[in-house]
């Protein structure tokens, strides 16, 4: 295989793969020289050995069915973009939440992932017109097998609403990382801690278990007088972990804050 056939959209065309439930990981892996093997892990989610053109994949058997996906996935990005290279490499749980936010080679390797389990053609087509909630969420991380962290970044990627996803940490002093959907300016900017109005405040204090809420915006972004605007927010826990999306039905919400009208 070339290395410009290696992109995810090539590679799934290549092996004729148009639904998502033809995305199998194991299969796509093995026609790329490598072999994904399932048993349990102390320390990582997963670990790729490769030697010339051959590679093991070793997944941790105790993980969610898409958590394993995602694993191999990510190791087989790793793989890709360095084989014949590649001798030992090993990634944590902790690798898959917090590499969403700079770029190195585990957030390419999280994106190469997500790019192979989400694909965008088919992803675009069965995201259309869903809010950006958890309930979307979780209904198209069932049809394509994949945890709620990728699919909901999916979402703001791909979606119909103009929205983005912040992941905050219980005990730290800032978010950790968001990612902004294509619609949003690079000028929206989320606050360093959700305010006290935010779901997100009440679950990174053990107050409230979460949920989605209509809230002020500047609860969670920066800039004067924002309290007379609003956003829409769905909150929830992963780990230790709080992910919050937000989002508006339409730009012009987003043009009002800007403008201040």
């Amino acid at each position: 295989m070339t290395r410009s056939s290696r992109s995810p959209l090539r590679l799934l065309a290549s092996l004729g793969i148009e639904h998502p439930g033809e995305i199998d990981v194991e299969a796509i892996a093995f026609s790329c020289g490598a072999t994904v093997v399932y048993e349990p892990l102390q320390g990582c989610a997963g670990r790729i050995l490769g030697y010339e053109d051959r590679a093991i994949i070793t997944v941790d058997s105790d993980c969610s069915r898409a958590r394993q996906r995602f694993t191999a996935a990510h190791e087989l990005g790793h793989w890709l973009r360095d084989r014949g290279s590649v001798s030992q490499f090993s990634c944590s749980q902790q690798d898959f939440v917090l590499s969403w936010g700079k770029e190195d080679p585990e957030r390419r390797a999280n994106r190469f992932a997500a790019e192979l389990l989400l694909p965008e053609p088919m992803f675009r087509r069965d995201a259309k017109d869903r809010e950006l909630v958890f309930d979307s969420v979780r209904e198209l991380a069932d049809v394509y097998e994949t945890s709620l962290t990728s699919t909901a970044i999916r979402l703001v990627k791909l979606g119909s609403f103009p929205g983005m996803i912040v992941c905050n940490e219980r005990g730290a002093g800032r978010w950790r990382w968001f990612v902004r959907g294509p619609l949003v300016p690079d000028s929206i900017w989320p606050v360093d801690r959700p305010g006290r109005e935010s779901v997100a405040f009440e679950l990174l204090n053990d107050v409230e278990p979460g949920g989605k809420e209509v809230v002020p915006v500047s609860a969670w972004v920066e800039g004067d007088g924002l309290d007379r605007f609003a956003v829409h927010e769905d909150t929830l826990v992963v780990g230790r972990y709080v992910l919050s999306l937000l989002w508006w039905r339409d730009e012009s919400h987003l043009l009002s804050i800007l403008e201040g009208d």
